[in-house]
């Protein structure tokens, strides 16, 4: 089991994914690979722990140009920043992960809902189907692993907004590479509707009090919610392409057997 990492700051979704039993016996090694939400909003505390305590080298950011000018990542003494996005900027236009100002996601929430045509996860299914079809969708993930597969040392953070959706994606193939069975992946990528409750919970009353409407504040639970469906559509779409999610990470990421090996060597024990 993985253990999330209390944050001092409105940072929420923060996780190192050490614990975690894969098919052969053996763990993931603690204080290697972290899971998070935007880094924005840490406290010097915060930084302190990622750094100390998780030996925290790299940060991966998987947000857009527009997210990570919105809210920068803070700069750390240390460590390197990567900025590798896995949806461009009008692919964000549906998911909007995290953001706090609230007419914009009232503006964008409504637009979600009427191009759904009221069925708001059928259109997070997309963005889920997407991330591993996409092409630029596809090469951000190729580097993601590339980036892993460099870490010799300390701990590699990656991060969206909120730790959701392109974390969720990109964490659920890692895990996948590494021999994590199915069932356990999903419940860790469920986790985040317990650790982000709070941050739903306050975007909802920021709406409510501009705009008294029920189908969009039950539309930004949705936005900012993990289901079940969403995942699973992503990992079938893989099977769709190409047989199982294994050989998508061999033909589409380029997880060679060799790769996975070495995967598995420095983040494993």
């Amino acid at each position: 089991m993985c253990s999330r990492i209390e944050m001092e700051g409105p940072v929420y979704n923060t996780r190192d994914l050490g614990g975690y039993t894969v098919k052969d016996g053996r763990t993931i090694r603690h204080c290697r690979l972290l899971r998070s939400g935007a880094l924005g909003k840490c406290t010097e505390s915060d930084i302190r722990q990622l750094t100390e305590a998780y030996g925290l080298k790299t940060v991966v950011d998987l947000r857009t140009n527009g997210e990570k000018t919105e809210l920068p990542d803070p700069e750390i003494k240390g460590v390197e920043f990567i900025h590798n996005p896995l949806l461009s900027d009008a692919m964000l236009g549906i998911t909007r992960e995290g953001q706090e100002q609230a007419d914009s996601l009232s503006a964008m929430i409504l637009e979600l809902l009427k191009e759904a045509e009221n069925h708001p996860k059928e259109n997070m299914e997309k963005i889920y189907l997407a991330l591993v079809s996409d092409d630029f969708s596809v090469t951000g993930l190729k580097h993601f692993f590339d980036i892993l597969l460099a870490q010799k040392e300390g701990a590699v953070l990656w991060h969206c907004s909120a730790g959701k959706d392109r974390v969720g994606t990109a964490t659920a193939l890692l895990l996948t590479a590494l021999g994590v069975e199915r069932e356990v992946i999903i419940r860790d990528y469920l986790l985040t509707n317990g650790y982000l409750e709070p941050e739903t919970e306050a975007m909802v009353a920021k709406v409510a009090a501009k705009v008294q409407n029920e189908r969009i504040l039950n539309g930004i639970r949705i936005l900012n919610g993990a289901e079940r469906s969403y995942i699973e559509s992503m990992f079938a779409e893989t099977e769709r392409q190409c047989g199982s999610t294994e050989a998508f990470l061999r033909e589409r990421l380029g997880i060679t057997d060799e790769k996975t090996d070495i995967l598995k060597e420095m983040y494993l024990e």
